[in-house]
């Protein structure tokens, strides 16, 4: 949910923010002066009013997602207080302020404007706020009389009492409105402003028992208020925010100082307590004893009050005012125990001497400081010397000397009680005991004070366990130095959270936290003290030379991904060898005479399935196929990616690549959207992390000319296509901090490294990587500009520098905690705080970078490769991904700390021989999301180590064998990966897998009982549909068998071989296989085969591109086309025959249509080719370049298509798309 913010400046910006991330989405500035005093977002959250401080206090609309000025306009030459959108109508705004109500109308680049008519309704007053109701042209405004003034278009119709001073504040919701006024009444209404249905009196009576803090003053007036969720939130004058519940009670959410300055800052001595003073006249105690930070009690004050300080037992707390006085109270009772009043001009510091507490040295801008007894309640001594204004003092342990700083730059000494000065030389001063240290000045100082700065910069310190000390300065930073900071400009830790001047900061009484005061803020900000180490580190430049020793032998699974031949995988090769024939498009057509018969009318080409009765014997409907709409994918590409899998949309969904296709997946519906932009195989993918581009996902194929794609994954948009600069392919892509940017890395010899600016498609800086492979590129997570590069024997740390890239190998150091490292290939890469780097290397250690140097090394994270690894942003958790044997104990994914020395692993099964290797790793909400190299999406849940398979694909390799259940929404699949697979399409899931060889096609019998597997040796299996069990096998060809069919008769199995060859078994004698007969004088290997619906005879098409038909199971050539024209088919696969000769394409030269599958009503023939497509015909379609449907998916070639048994469904396979 996005927030603004506005600022006051020389040029004020505005931030709009995200309320739950805290992250940046744009900053709007260039348009405003002085300041911005009104915000509001349009109806539809896309547009952003803003009304400047300037003489004219213009109008600006902005689109803040893209930081552009939409138009602009002067407002009023007299103050606007508020400037509101109309809801309904997102050009129209309206804006109050002194003595005037406008409305306005946003056309163009401009405005057009009217203003308020009163009429003899009421006498114009100044409008103080301003709201619409549920109609269009209705708005009421908030009058400095009290009243609420009811506007139709742009006239007044009446007014209505509502408060006896001015409204501030008026808010509107579906049933009503509140209004807050200068009483501190609360008024509810409703949606007419007729009626006052309740009023709120704030007050101390009216505050629930457990609130969070004490209302400073009765009937504050109320300048901001809100109405949601049965509560009224409520900003009051006198700084507090309030929360009132519809049935009274009252709650303080947080409360503050309220004008002013606050410069008056202690510390209890022994209790988590503090006291501040201000310019509002208030002395305020806050508890920060549980956690938070509450106001516990406080005293109204005669004066602004500039300095506060405890007594040692904490019993007394002593206040200077701005005139000159000081007071000390009782810290129980807050009562008044004496006054004082010496000086004239404001008292600056005020401290108590340490135990027992017998004096009190109070510091004035008279330039003395007076020392009071606090037995005696009178002055004891003055310090006197001083050329300028005091600003700080600080007493010894022993009570005895005053330490003093003045506005001339000059570090005093004087002894108590009289206030002699005293000398103290450099060395005396760091080694004397201090009780105390919040003075500035001095050598052991220097270093806090910034360049040009001014002696009124840094405006106070307090030093913690004698080495930590923390500075306040005009900057709106508060600074942490390592003490003694000697010698000038020290490095620092800064921190922002007060809007301009910080005028104090003090540590806690136990060091734990540190309380700052801001100046015009009036803020009081409370911070945490975390582990504190090394403030700043220095280091070597890196260097460049090559003199790294070759590795010796590499991992199987990285030398396969580093030497993979991307260019034989671009799509435009066809996936076939030729067969020696002519393409059914390109043959000569026989003219055909149009013949009349009084013969019965031809038999039909192929039978027309009945669909099998469903539960109860209800005969289910059959509809005839007219479009296809992809639905699910079942693939993922791990086997040559990394680091391509994120959880998107809050952690709800993920999103993955397979094929040419961006998938996002819902993990609680199950369900798949699809990005499909793409012209050939994804190989790379990233999700923007920043808040303002949320689930803009980016993805990088292969090809001669590749191509970015930038994408929104909720509506599938195409944001930006980035191309140039690579060939072959993307292997990387990474968005910057921001979001941005992004930076590629592509497959041509230079391994190019690019960044880009995504938006506009422009290249930001280049460089050539590397001469070997590079395998990921990221971005540090805190930068635009920095970002690191790992690959074959190569780690590489790479800025921006204006239009050039500089990039620095890292440097390996050689020291006893360290030990003698060689540059190893890198894998995978994450990042650590303080600019630490990690890489995952193919040992399976993890390299610990500090800068561009090896600090250390965790030596075997895994047994294998460190295949991937990822950061966790929100708590620096790293996990990684390698190639690990499962155990109890043991496994490839594995949760690391921070620092990368302790971790938990998650083993994927229990266990097993074979190692698993995981390419991908992402974490989020106490899951682990991981991709393996065999193409299955897994998630881990980190308290129990259970294991959910999100995703199952197919291995490395085509996938060509593909049959749908006869009965039943099931499917099989066979692919070159080894694997035989039965999907479940009602659960999306798979339900069973066997390991076999590389296999190339499959079949269902008709009763859907046995499967038959076609190998690539030449062998074919027998397997029962239950359980994957072996029935059968039998090997009688040694080339891959391309397609293997049962008869409908389930008597006889067709394999169809490489080999030419079709050979015939006959299934009634059992799992022996006997072969019956085999066809003749087969022209060229096997494409695909058809039985005949009453098994006499098979149709085989050939790699020659010509169908022939045999005798079943005689295997003799039907050359009589008399017969064959009047076969009834039992199914339609073939690619050729007059038939569907309008399916091939004209551009078929060099690619193949693969494929094709007739629905069972006969009216739709689905084919699959070597573009990509999957295409839907009219059957038959027997003229050339026939009309078609087509629908994209798979990045390249398309093997095999069959429509489900009810038609229902379509499921394609792709041939090395991992589809």
């Amino acid at each position: 949910m996005p927030s603004s913010a506005e600022e006051v400046g020389r040029d004020p910006s505005i931030h709009i923010w995200d309320v739950e991330s805290l992250k940046t989405g744009s900053v709007l500035k260039g348009h405003h002066q002085r300041g911005i005093c009104a915000l509001d977002f349009s109806g539809d959250g896309k547009k952003l009013a803003s009304v400047g401080l300037d003489d004219n206090h213009s109008i600006v609309v902005w689109d803040w997602k893209k930081g552009e000025k939409l138009a602009t306009t002067r407002g009023h030459k007299d103050k606007i207080f508020v400037i509101k959108w109309n809801p309904l109508d997102h050009s129209k705004l309206v804006t109050v302020g002194v003595k005037h109500i406008k409305f306005w109308n946003q056309t163009g680049g401009g405005f057009t404007s009217n203003r308020g008519t009163m009429g003899q309704v009421a006498k114009l007053c100044d409008m103080m706020c301003v709201s619409y109701g549920k109609a269009q042209d209705i708005c009421f405004s908030g009058g400095s009389d009290g009243n609420v003034f009811v506007w139709q278009g742009t006239t007044l119709q009446k007014t209505v009492k509502a408060h006896d001073g001015p409204v501030f504040a008026m808010h509107s919701l579906d049933k009503g409105f509140v209004t807050g006024g200068k009483g501190g009444v609360v008024g509810l209404w409703d949606d007419q402003f007729e009626r006052c249905l309740k009023t709120y009196q704030i007050k101390r009576s009216a505050l629930a028992p457990n609130t969070a803090g004490v209302l400073v003053k009765e009937s504050p007036s109320i300048r901001a208020i809100v109405l949601g969720h049965g509560k009224i939130l409520v900003g009051t004058n006198s700084g507090e925010v309030m929360e009132i519940d519809k049935a009274g009670p009252m709650t303080i959410l947080t409360q503050g100082h309220s004008e002013g300055e606050v410069w008056g800052l202690a510390m209890h001595p022994s209790k988590a307590t503090f006291a501040t003073v201000g310019d509002d006249k208030t002395l305020r105690m806050w508890d920060m004893g549980d956690g938070t930070c509450k106001m516990v009690n406080f005293k109204l004050l005669k004066q602004a009050a500039r300095c506060v300080a405890f007594s040692p037992d904490g019993q007394a707390l002593a206040v200077g005012q701005k005139d000159g006085s000081f007071i000390v109270i009782n810290t129980e009772t807050f009562e008044e125990i004496l006054a004082q009043h010496h000086r004239k001009e404001e008292i600056c510091d005020i401290q108590f001497s340490p135990d027992p507490g017998k004096y009190l040295a109070v510091a004035s801008h008279d330039n003395f400081v007076d020392i009071y007894s606090v037995l005696k309640t009178k002055r004891v001594g003055t310090c006197k010397g001083a050329s300028s204004y005091i600003t700080h003092i600080d007493w010894d342990l022993r009570g005895k000397v005053i330490m003093v700083n003045t506005g001339a730059k000059e570090q005093l000494f004087f002894e108590a009680p009289r206030g002699k000065r005293i000398t103290l030389r450099s060395a005396e001063v760091e080694k004397f005991g201090w009780s105390s240290w919040t003075c500035v000045l001095g050598p052991t100082c220097e270093g806090i004070w910034p360049p040009k700065s001014d002696v009124t910069d840094v405006n106070a310190s307090s030093l913690a366990d004698g080495h930590l000390l923390a500075t306040a300065d005009d900057f709106g930073f508060v600074k942490l130095f390592e003490y003694p900071v000697t010698g000038k400009f020290a490095k620092f830790k800064k921190y922002m959270g007060h809007s301009a001047h910080v005028t104090n900061v003090r540590w806690s009484q136990d060091s734990s936290k540190l309380v700052s005061t801001g100046g015009a803020d009036t803020a009081v900000i409370v911070w945490k003290r975390e582990s504190m180490g090394s403030i700043g580190r220095g280091h070597g430049e890196s260097d460049d030379s090559d003199t790294d020793d070759e590795e010796e032998g590499y991992d199987s699974d990285v030398a396969r991904e580093k030497d993979i031949d991307y260019t034989s995988k671009i799509y435009i090769n066809p996936m076939r060898a030729k067969g020696g024939g002519v393409k059914p498009h390109l043959q000569e057509k026989e003219h055909e005479k149009q013949q009349v018969s009084r013969n019965p009318p031809e038999p039909p080409k192929v039978k027309k399935a009945e669909p099998p009765s469903a539960t109860g014997g209800k005969k289910r409907k059959m509809t005839q196929v007219t479009d296809l709409q992809l639905e699910f994918i079942h693939g993922y590409r791990g086997f040559d990616a990394r680091s391509n899998l994120f959880y998107i949309n809050d952690g709800a969904d993920i999103v993955f690549h397979a094929a040419g296709a961006g998938i996002v997946q819902s993990l609680t519906a199950g369900t798949q959207s699809f990005y499909l932009k793409h012209s050939d195989d994804i190989i790379c993918l990233d999700v923007n992390q920043h808040p303002k581009f949320k689930n803009v996902i980016a993805t990088g194929q292969i090809g001669n000319n590749p191509s970015v794609h930038v994408w929104d994954g909720v509506t599938k948009e195409t944001l930006s296509v980035i191309q140039g600069g690579h060939s072959k392919g993307i292997c990387s892509v990474d968005f910057s901090c921001t979001g941005k940017n992004i930076v590629t890395v592509g497959l041509e010899e230079e391994h190019n490294v690019i960044v880009w600016r995504w938006q506009d498609g422009s290249k930001v800086a280049s460089a050539p990587g590397h001469s070997q492979r590079i395998f990921r590129a990221e971005f540090r997570p805190d930068s635009d500009t920095q970002f690191v590069t790992v690959g074959v024997k190569h780690v590489k740390f790479w800025s921006v520098a204006g239009s050039e890239l500089i990039g620095k190998r890292g440097i390996l150091t050689s020291s006893e905690a360290v030990g003698q490292h060689k540059m190893q290939t890198m894998l995978s890469l994450a990042f650590g705080a303080n600019n630490v780097t990690y890489t995952g290397a193919m040992s399976g250690d993890v390299y610990v970078w500090q800068d561009s140097s090896l600090a250390r090394v965790v030596q075997k994270a895994h047994t294998g490769p460190v295949f991937t690894m990822f950061t966790t942003l929100r708590d620096g958790l790293i996990v990684t991904g390698g190639k690990e044997v499962n155990s109890k104990d043991n496994g490839p994914v594995k949760l690391w700390d921070q620092e990368m020395k302790r971790c938990k692993a998650f083993p994927l099964k229990e266990n097993g021989s074979k190692a698993d290797v995981v390419k991908s790793v992402c974490r989020a909400k106490g899951k682990i999301l991981l991709g393996t190299k065999d193409n299955c999406i897994v998630e881990i849940a980190e308290k129990t180590g259970n294991v959910h398979v999100l995703v199952a694909g197919h291995g490395e390799g085509e996938v060509w064998g593909l049959d749908r259940h006869p009965t039943a929404s099931k499917f099989i699949t066979a692919g070159y990966d080894g694997t035989v697979r039965l999907w479940d399409l009602a659960t999306k899931s798979l339900v069973a897998k066997l390991d076999v060889t590389a296999a190339s096609s499959v079949a269902f019998s008709p009763d859907g009982e046995l499967i038959a597997v076609g190998l690539k040796t030449g062998e074919f299996l027998l397997l029962s549909t239950s359980g994957l069990k072996l029935w059968g096998k039998k090997r009688d060809r040694a080339g891959s068998i391309n397609d293997i069919r049962f008869s409908p008769s389930s008597k006889i199995l067709a394999v169809g071989s490489n080999d030419n060859c079709v050979d015939f078994y006959d299934l009634t004698q059992g799992p022996s296989l006997s072969r019956a007969g085999f066809c003749k004088g087969i022209a060229s290997f096997i494409i695909n085969m058809d039985f005949s619906a009453d098994s006499k005879y098979i149709r085989v098409c050939t790699g020659a591109y010509i169908n022939q038909v045999y005798c079943v199971p005689e295997g003799n050539l039907v050359q009589d086309v008399a017969v064959s024209d009047k076969i009834t088919w039992a199914s339609w696969t073939s690619v050729v025959g007059k038939e569907v000769l309008g399916i091939w394409p004209k551009n078929a030269e060099n690619a193949d249509v693969n494929c094709s599958h007739l629905s069972h009503l006969g009216n739709a023939l689905a084919t699959g080719d070597d573009f990509g497509l999957v295409k839907l015909f009219s059957f038959p379609c027997p003229d050339k370049f026939s009309e078609f449907k087509k629908y994209t998916g798979h990045s390249a070639h398309v093997t095999n298509v069959r429509f489900l048994f009810d038609d229902r469904y379509l499921v394609s396979t792709g041939g090395d798309d991992c589809w």
